[in-house]
C-alpha cells in the first residue's frame, strides 16, 4: 500500500468519525427533548434501556454485541444524564464490587454515593439523597445476603425494586510490580481468598495473606506499598492504576452476585419480569404452606425463598419469595389476592425487569 493510499484512507476514516460525532449530537439532542416531555418522571427505564441495546445487537452483522452493548450502554447512560443526573447510592469504597455493579447496569454517567452498608443505601433512597440504590442480595457462593432483605423489611413502603441484575464476580492479582516474583505480601477481604484458595497455594504459596475490610481498599495498599498485591476487581485495579499480573484468579469457574436497583416507584411491565414479596404467617400448623398454595396453583415459578427472624417475636419468621411474574398479570393479582387472606401482612416489594447487558 502506497502512502498515498494510507492518507486517502485515513481521510475516509476521519470523515466516518465526523458523522458519528454529528449523529451522537442529534441523539443527545432528542434525549434533552424525551426529559422535556417525561418532566418529572423517572429517566431511568430498564426495560426500554433492554430493548434497544438488544435491537442493536440483533441488527448488526459485522460487530460484536459484546461491543454494541458497551457502547450503547455509555451512549444511553450519557443521554440519561444529559435529561436528568442521577445520583446512585451503593456499598463502597470506590472501586468495590457493587460499584462495578452501577458501571455494568447504569454506565458511567451517573453520580454515584458511596456508603458502608444496604442499611444506608435504602436510608439514601428514602431521604431522597440519591434517587437509585444498589445493593447485592445473593452470591453464588456465599449465599442470601441477610443484611440487605432485613434493610427492606423495615424501609419505608414507597421503596420498591426497580430492576436485578447479576455481576459475575472476576478477580485478579493487581500490584505495581511487574512479575509474581516480586510479590510478597497480599491484601484482600477474607471472601475473596476464601474463593482463590487453590489458586494462592499453587501460585504464590510464599506471600504472607493479610485480610482488609474490602477489596478496593486492598488495592489502595498495594497501590503504596512495595513488593505487595491485592486481590480485587478490575475496576479497583484501574482506578488505582495497578498492574493485572493474572485475571480469573477465583478457583470456582461460576461465581456472581445478584444485585437490586431500589428507588421509589414501580418498574415498568416488561416480558422477563419478576416479582418479590415479604409476608407473615400466623404461628401455627400449616401456615406456611396454606399461603404459599396460591402460587402453586397459579403456576408461578418460585426462584428465592428465605426466611428472617420477625422482631420483637422470638423464633417467629417473616418470609421473602421472588417468583417469575409481573402483578400486572391476571393470574398474579388472583394470586396475591389469595395469598393476603390467608397471611397476617403481604407487601409487594417490586414487578421488575431482568437486566441482561452482553458482557
Amino acid at each position: 500500500m502506497s502512502s498515498q493510499d494510507l492518507y486517502r484512507l485515513r481521510k475516509q476514516i476521519e470523515s466516518v468519525d465526523e458523522e458519528v460525532l454529528r449523529l451522537l449530537e442529534r441523539r443527545v439532542d432528542l434525549a434533552k427533548k424525551v426529559g422535556e416531555v417525561k418532566g418529572d418522571a423517572s429517566v431511568y427505564d430498564p426495560s426500554r434501556e433492554m430493548e434497544i441495546i438488544e435491537r442493536l445487537c440483533n441488527l448488526t452483522k459485522e460487530l460484536d454485541p459484546k461491543f454494541v452493548s458497551l457502547l450503547f450502554r455509555e451512549i444511553i447512560s450519557f443521554c440519561r444524564a444529559v435529561q436528568k443526573p442521577i445520583k446512585v447510592a451503593c456499598m463502597g469504597p470506590e472501586g468495590s464490587f457493587s460499584h462495578e455493579a452501577v458501571v455494568s447496569f447504569l454506565g458511567r454517567f451517573v453520580d454515584v454515593v458511596f456508603v458502608e452498608n444496604p442499611a444506608e443505601v435504602f436510608d439514601h433512597v428514602s431521604k431522597e439523597k440519591a434517587g437509585i440504590g444498589v445493593v447485592p442480595v445473593e452470591n453464588t457462593t456465599e449465599g442470601t445476603v441477610y443484611s440487605t432483605l432485613d434493610a427492606f423489611a423495615t424501609a419505608e413502603q414507597s421503596i420498591s425494586v426497580i430492576g436485578e441484575g447479576q455481576l459475575p464476580i472476576r478477580l485478579a492479582l493487581a500490584s505495581e510490580e511487574k512479575t509474581m516474583a516480586d510479590i510478597e505480601e497480599v491484601y484482600s477481604h477474607p471472601q475473596p481468598f476464601g474463593q482463590c484458595r487453590n489458586w494462592l497455594h499453587k501460585n504464590l504459596p510464599w506471600a504472607r495473606q493479610i485480610p482488609t475490610s474490602s477489596t478496593s481498599y486492598a488495592a489502595k495498599i498495594a497501590k503504596t506499598k512495595k513488593k505487595s498485591a491485592a486481590i480485587c476487581g478490575r475496576l479497583a485495579a484501574e482506578l488505582y492504576g495497578l498492574n493485572i499480573l493474572d485475571e480469573g484468579i477465583e478457583d470456582h469457574p461460576y461465581n456472581a452476585t445478584r444485585f437490586w436497583l431500589i428507588g421509589r416507584a414501580f418498574a415498568r411491565s416488561s416480558e422477563r419480569c419478576k416479582t418479590s414479596i415479604l409476608f407473615n404467617v400466623a404461628h401455627k400448623p400449616g401456615t406456611l404452606f396454606q399461603a404459599l398454595e396460591p402460587l402453586y396453583k397459579a403456576g408461578l415459578n418460585l426462584t428465592l425463598i428465605q426466611s428472617r427472624p420477625l422482631p420483637g417475636n422470638p423464633f417467629e419468621y417473616f418470609f421473602f419469595v421472588d417468583f417469575e411474574g409481573d402483578v400486572g398479570e391476571e393470574k398474579v393479582k388472583k394470586a396475591l389476592a389469595a395469598m393476603r387472606s390467608r397471611v397476617e401482612r403481604l407487601r409487594v416489594l417490586g414487578s421488575y425487569p431482568q437486566i441482561k447487558f452482553i458482557k
